[in-house]
């Protein structure tokens, strides 16, 4: 259950469209998979109009009210460009620090988002990024003291981490690739931890809002990805239809939360996301729903406890979560070590949402729709939806990143 809010001045609203909604108890059995093109009320959607115009909100709606949480309301940031290093990577890159503020946020403490955006400086037009949640702070990701460390408000003391996570998220390797990256600390949005006091949480009116429905660390998460994008399909140096989001494990599932409800985002890649991410609920072997919400129930909203070992009770699975991404690209990127990401279940995922890729009249899956290291990805063998499997254990490196800037290529025009 949720831990008592901070007493705060002005809140910001979250809108709540479930009151129509069948609580648990009145929720039929479906062992199989629900079928993504078919509505709550069992209206078969037969067109992309009815798609976009009834299915999707739809879908969007059960996943925030069953699921993650209702994802608050936004209005418009302020950004103010704080620093800028042209010289990075010996000249390669370039670096610009934002720091992003929430003005209609009138807590106590409302976040504050610092940004940190590595730029190619080879490039003759607007350069793609790829947006992630870091843990380890902005100056993890290259050993140059001229990156500011990051504030971290869940722990002070965080020790240095300069550099520490060079060979994690290849910025060196995304700007030789012609590709930005742009990042922030996790915890400046809330902090990962089972406590509702602080952060975004600390700044929200929850009136209207069903207790069991109120949004978890992953809806915030997400909420803040969508902020950053506010800003970089601003920046002159980005281009906004080019826009990417990724991450790793919990930041995977949120990459794919924050993908699927947010259009302007082009292309995701949910990183070894695993249960709550690209794993179905259903017929899970790995970590089920009951074993996640148990060991990390600020994740999602309280409600999503009750479908533990009932799975077959939940009107949606990952499925649909992805189908919402869609016509846009996906790559599901695992490791065949990693069995507890359930690699094999996210690959039913893909093919269950192939179904409305294809109403969309766009490829989807091609094939088997699984890549490794020896293929070479081309428009004949990669689809809008694809998974690209590595020989490794729960991790990110440089190989990973290959196959996602091979992909990225092959789906937002480099090759």
């Amino acid at each position: 259950m949720r831990l008592a809010l901070l007493a705060v001045a002005t809140l910001v609203p979250l809108t709540a469209t479930g009151a129509d909604l069948p609580p648990f108890s009145e929720l039929p059995s479906q062992p199989e998979l629900p079928n993504p093109l078919v509505m709550l009320d069992g209206t078969q959607v037969s067109t992309a109009e009815m798609w976009t115009s009834q299915r999707r909100p739809e879908l969007k709606r059960l996943f925030q009210h069953y699921v993650y949480g209702y994802l608050p309301e936004a209005g418009s940031i302020e950004a103010k460009v704080t620093k800028v290093v042209p010289d990075l990577l010996d000249g390669k890159a370039t670096l610009k620090e934002v720091e992003v503020r929430f003005p209609w946020l009138k807590c106590d403490k409302p976040p504050v988002m610092h940004l940190a955006i590595f730029l190619p400086n080879d490039r003759k037009d607007k350069a793609p990024v790829f947006l992630a949640l870091n843990r380890r702070g902005n100056h993890a990701m290259l050993p140059d003291g001229r990156i500011t460390p990051s504030p971290n408000p869940a722990d002070e003391t965080m020790p240095d981490s300069r550099g520490a996570a060079i060979d994690f998220w290849c910025t060196d390797y995304l700007i030789e690739r012609g590709y930005g990256f742009a990042t922030f600390h996790e915890s400046e949005i809330d902090p990962d931890k089972h406590d509702f006091t602080d952060g975004l949480h600390a700044c929200l009116d929850y009136e209207g809002v069903p207790e069991e429905s109120r949004p978890g660390t992953i809806a915030a998460w997400a909420w803040g990805l969508h902020r950053a994008v506010d800003y970089l399909v601003t920046d002159p140096d980005i281009d906004a239809k080019r826009i990417c989001v990724t991450g790793h494990s919990r930041r995977g599932k949120t990459a794919l939360v924050a993908g699927a409800m947010d259009e302007r985002i082009a292309l995701v890649v949910p990183h070894q996301s695993g249960t709550g991410g690209m794993a179905l609920s259903r017929g899970n072997d790995q970590e089920t729903v009951e074993r996640i919400t148990r060991v990390f129930p600020h994740w999602f909203c309280d409600r999503f406890d009750a479908f533990g070992g009932h799975e077959d009770r939940l009107p949606v699975d990952q499925h649909c979560l992805v189908a919402l991404v869609a016509p846009r690209p996906l790559l599901d990127t695992a490791g065949l070590q990693d069995t507890w990401a359930n690699y094999d279940s996210a690959l039913r995922t893909l093919k269950a949402a192939h179904p409305v890729y294809e109403l969309l009249g766009t490829p989807g899956l091609v094939g088997e729709g699984v890549l490794t290291a020896d293929d070479e990805m081309t428009r004949e063998n990669v689809g809008t939806l694809q998974q690209y499997r590595l020989d490794t254990k729960h991790e990110f490196n440089r190989g990973y990143w290959k196959g996602i800037l091979d992909f990225a290529d092959v789906q937002l025009g480099g090759r």
